[in-house]
């Protein structure tokens, strides 16, 4: 059996507004949280050891990262070079400069022959020798209109258009890798793309930008044993049946809340023809953690506030405090001390919603296509007013009395 270890979406540079400067280092702290998630899988990869790396792409979140964090990257990945490990590191869309018409950020190391790392920038078909045996990886890079297209092709067709000629030109393309397979060794097709099942979870801005989904048809191929995809950062299998397993590890860590729920981490995988187990292995990536209140009808805010952020996890996470509170409360809030619960966190953000003491939400029985008896509307006006909640049961009792005709009698007895 083959090791391989499989990651993609690494994204490193990403987030640094959720961290903070580390005085001992000078780098973003957010950027230690992804360079010690990426260490822990080289660790892995050199410590098992694998047979081989597959990167699914996305090394950086654009082609402009400053050389400290290209060299980061280059310094973890290194090592797999110096260990004999094998690597394939296929381009993503965020690796593409211009729309792939200026190289990518991953070219260099092709060009500086880093020993045992072939860089996937076009559809083609890999041979890679292992201690093992040999294994086949068939890379597919992110397409743009540009990889398969000429400009007088695409000139007057509307984007769908564009995409499904795209799609027409890669189903014989992909048929013609396929068919040139050797069909004894185990092959993996490692693709960073969005296929057409697949759940972006809530990182639509940053990891699924903009393009189209490929048909899963096309990757559900008996020739492969193994569809190692990059492109999408929640983890998730798009083939239970795993005939074969068409996986996204997911990124190595949380972009930004969008991900907060989210597993982060990798896929280890045993491969051999007609055959792979594989398991998702978890990476202790920074947890990230909202906290949203409705204190607009608390007598205490500050109280409610305070409670809920002594209950909640908040050491070392990136939190954020979302809570909804009426304009006439704002004075009761003293910021410092929520500062100071808040302090345990590595990061975090206060931000309130000042809101009206009269919303629909609050009253939706009076909305449109929707009638109401006098007394009703009045018991649900009083009810959104606090300040008159002690004369309530009088003024429900007087205005009951006047709808059944005595306020006539009530008003004569006081004359």
């Amino acid at each position: 059996m083959i090791k391989v270890l499989h990651l993609s979406d690494v994204h490193l540079g990403s987030g640094f507004a959720h961290g903070h400067t580390n005085p001992a280092t000078g780098l973003n702290t957010r950027l230690e949280d992804f360079i010690a998630s990426l260490r822990r899988c080289i660790d892995r990869a050199c410590q098992e050891p694998a047979d081989a790396v597959l990167f699914g792409g996305d090394a950086f979140p654009d082609t402009t990262q400053a050389p400290y964090i290209q060299e980061a990257f280059a310094r973890e990945f290194r090592r797999l070079a110096d260990a004999g490990v094998p690597a394939v590191l296929l381009v993503g869309n965020h690796d593409q400069h211009s729309q792939g018409t200026g190289g990518d950020s991953l070219c260099i190391y092709r060009t500086l022959a880093v020993p045992g790392f072939i860089v996937g920038d076009r559809l083609a078909t890999h041979v890679i020798p292992t201690a093992n045996g040999d294994l086949q990886v068939v890379t597919l890079p992110w397409l743009t209109r540009s990889t398969l297209l000429t400009r007088p092709e695409t000139e007057g067709l509307s984007l769908e258009a564009i995409h499904h000629l795209i799609i027409q030109r890669l189903a014989p393309a992909l048929e013609g890798e396929i068919r040139n397979l050797d069909p004894h060794l185990p092959t993996i097709l490692l693709g960073h793309l969005m296929a057409d099942r697949a759940s972006f979870g809530a990182e639509k801005g940053l990891a699924v930008g903009r393009g189209f989904s490929i048909p899963l048809s096309l990757l559900l191929r008996p020739e492969f044993d193994y569809v190692a995809l990059g492109h999408v950062h929640k983890h998730q299998n798009l083939n239970p049946a795993n005939n074969p397993p068409i996986v996204y590890p997911g990124s190595i860590e949380r972009v930004d809340f969008s991900e907060e729920k989210e597993a982060k981490g990798y896929v280890w995988l045993e491969i051999a023809k007609g055959r792979v187990d594989w398991q998702f292995c978890p990476l202790p990536a920074r947890p990230f953690l909202t906290l949203e209140l409705d204190v607009s009808e608390e007598e205490n805010p500050q109280t409610a506030l305070l409670a809920a952020i002594g209950q909640a996890q908040i050491d070392g996470a990136v939190a954020r405090l979302l809570y909804k509170i009426r304009s006439e409360q704002l004075e009761q809030i003293d910021n410092r001390q929520l500062q100071a619960a808040l302090k345990p966190c590595h990061s975090y953000t206060i931000r309130p919603e000042v809101v009206s003491q009269f919303t629909r939400s609050r009253l939706p029985e009076l909305g449109a296509g929707h009638s109401l008896d006098p007394l009703a509307a009045l018991k649900a006006y009083l009810e959104n007013r606090k300040d008159l909640k002690d004369l309530v049961p009088d003024m429900l009792e007087a205005a009951e009395r006047l709808l059944q005709g005595e306020g006539e009698t009530l008003w004569l007895e006081e004359l």
